[in-house]
């Protein structure tokens, strides 16, 4: 098992290696002293002295850093030294305090129970058949119908007498009005004029203008 502690002091030597030719030649004032004429010297084929040193202090602190990482994989858990943890443990209880601490339970779970409310729906009312409903009879009210009897075939105008052919409006002797349109009375279904029903003759009511008996019968 390696110890973190070596590869630690390994990677200060290293760093301390790297950073002397800059403390020396802090200390000893500047690139003319007798220092820096030995940090410039070759000591391998195109190597100073200074490279290599920097070059031994890097590989130095890789390696204990290296040491240091493997040291503190194997390291165990419990090698702090105060020791491995404590680690407490509940105490056990006994069958009394267990059947108690049931009762207490059971007894809170019962206390706090929601309470369930039932509704009961009532049932719907039936709705009655088409064949159990009553049946109501509308009677229809039947109007009579006005038919004519006899067709006449002109129209006299009340002003001068001149006689019109059925459908005429105005008179062509006078230029008079045949007729003025009532809409609240019956008209006469030959000529279109308004009845005058109280002009009878007989049960048939007579147009004044057209002189056609009309009369009203029932239909069923």
């Amino acid at each position: 098992m390696v110890n973190p502690k070596i590869g630690i002091l390994l990677g200060a030597v290293g760093v301390l290696v790297v950073l002397l030719p800059i403390v020396a030649l802090f200390l000893t004032g500047g690139y003319n002293s007798p220092i820096q004429q030995f940090y410039d010297r070759p000591l391998a084929p195109g190597l100073p002295a200074g490279l290599i040193l920097t070059l031994a202090g890097a590989a130095i602190t890789a390696v204990g850093l290296v040491l240091f990482v493997r040291g503190m994989r194997t390291l165990s858990p419990y090698s702090s030294p105060l020791g491995p943890p404590r680690i407490s443990r509940r105490s056990e209880k006994s069958p009394e305090e267990q059947e108690e601490i049931e009762r207490e339970i059971s007894s809170f779970l019962d206390d706090n129970r929601p309470t369930m409310e039932i509704r009961t729906m009532s049932p719907r009312p039936r709705q009655q058949s088409v064949g159990q409903q009553a049946v109501v009879a509308k009677s229809k009210t039947t109007e009579p119908k006005l038919i004519v009897v006899t067709r006449g075939v002109d129209m006299v105008c009340k002003s001068c007498g001149a006689v019109n052919p059925i459908g005429s409006k105005i008179c062509s002797a006078c230029s008079a009005e045949l007729f003025k349109p009532d809409p609240k009375a019956t008209v006469c279904p030959v000529c279109g004029a308004p009845l005058d029903e109280s002009y009878k003759i007989g049960e048939n009511i007579v147009c004044r203008l057209c002189f056609s008996e009309l009369k009203y019968v029932e239909t069923g």
